[in-house]
């Protein structure tokens, strides 16, 4: 039992290593499509009824070198903290929900007509931790104080950005636009979807006890 349970541990965070790695090649590789090509994947508010793939690709999608290294580095982040804190197979069936969710509710700003980029995506990463965290504290009452300092740098972040309110913030340093708004939604998809894959998991173990 003890060598059963010392061994699941490593193989939950691999899962969610395993996914992140899977994100960050393929950002990696969309970035190496021609950029006609990268343009057409990138979310429109016009145009994603008629091209649905816009609701996944755009977060793979990214404006500059720059733009794209610093997810990555985030992306590279979270992936190491996800797996110190033993996120498994529900936070990512909870992110590839909140995926295109976070980039449809874009639609709730008339002002964002396009976006690209996984800074949305890595917001709803960073949620799924903490709403792991937070789970394991219920169930188990163990406390994790890098999950802890997460979630407070997220609302503190979020807080002083007002995507609400400043969906749109002119950047001269990155030369566009950043869409603050995707990390709004970016949290509360994961938020829905974490809900959504917690109380399922309920269920069912409470079906298969009965």
């Amino acid at each position: 039992m003890l060598v059963r349970a010392a061994s699941a541990r490593p193989v939950s965070g691999l899962i969610w290593a395993l996914m992140c790695t899977l994100l960050a090649v393929a950002c990696v590789a969309v970035w190496l499509l021609p950029v006609e090509l990268q343009i057409a994947l990138r979310w429109q508010a016009a145009s994603w009824p008629q091209q649905p793939w816009q609701l996944w690709m755009a977060s793979l999608a990214h404006l500059s070198g720059p733009h794209l290294l610093v997810n990555l580095l985030a992306l590279l982040c979270l992936a190491i903290i996800g797996s110190h804190t033993g996120c498994r197979r529900d936070e990512v069936m909870a992110v590839l929900i909140a995926w295109p969710l976070s980039n449809l509710a874009l639609l709730s700003w008339p002002q964002v007509q396009f976006y690209a980029g996984f800074s949305g995506l890595n917001h709803a990463l960073a949620v799924m931790i903490c709403a792991q965290s937070a789970m394991k504290f219920i169930v188990k009452h163990e406390f994790s104080a890098i999950a802890f300092l997460l979630i407070l740098m997220l609302l503190t972040k979020i807080f002083f950005e007002a995507p609400w309110s400043e969906p749109l913030r002119p950047d001269t340093s990155w030369g566009f636009s950043v869409v603050q708004a995707a990390h709004l939604t970016g949290m509360l998809a994961a938020l829905l979807a974490a809900a959504l894959v917690y109380s399922a998991r309920i269920f069912f173990t409470k079906a298969v006890v009965e």
